[in-house]
């Protein structure tokens, strides 16, 4: 279901990280404060920051930095031209109205579920893998498949291992400390 209608880009200013580029701030005809923390969880730690307090997110995604305000602001950079921009907004519509389905589905995220996911570490998740650094990822070692998994680099399903039936301990391992909604947006 969508969401979000439209985004109306307010401000367009020069991009600091890439000349010639621009940044943008655009305003949704909606606010989603309630669907934040839903949105941080539909991402990698590694690309998201949740700002608990002031209930706002920063990702980064699509090579840029995208922040989430709850008032319906999003802030973009890196970004080529107005045309472009419109483009991140109809991904951004998309995340959203997937996390308002998510939310209207499930509820909003616990605040022991947000506390999980903002303490998940590549050891915690090595800690459930088989360990045996078979390759079948595409890494040499466990370990850096972990890595890269909570870096967005890689989807849990690389790892083949997980499907085999004596490995399903494992699997149970992970949904214990990644939670059910960050492991569905890991696999």
């Amino acid at each position: 279901m969508k969401y979000i209608n439209e985004f109306r880009i307010v401000k367009v200013l020069p991009c600091f990280t890439t000349p010639g580029y621009i940044r943008f701030i655009a305003k949704a005809d909606k606010e989603f404060s309630d669907l934040i923390s839903t949105i941080y969880l539909m991402f990698p730690p590694g690309k998201s920051n949740y700002f608990k307090s002031e209930n706002k997110l920063t990702l980064r995604v699509w090579d840029r930095l995208v922040t989430l305000h709850p008032d319906g602001t999003v802030a973009v950079t890196n970004t080529k031209d107005i045309n472009e921009a419109q483009e991140i907004l109809e991904k951004i519509k998309k995340v959203i109205s997937k996390a308002y389905n998510e939310y209207l589905n499930k509820g909003k995220p616990s605040e022991q579920e947000i506390l999980k996911v903002s303490k998940i570490s590549w050891l915690k998740v090595y800690a459930c893998l088989p360990k045996i650094n078979c390759g079948k990822c595409g890494y040499q070692a466990c370990s850096a498949f972990a890595s890269s998994l909570l870096n967005g680099e890689v989807k849990l399903s690389a790892c083949t291992p997980l499907k085999e039936p004596e490995y399903r301990e494992n699997l149970e391992k992970l949904r214990k400390v990644l939670g059910e909604r960050l492991l569905k947006s890991l696999s």
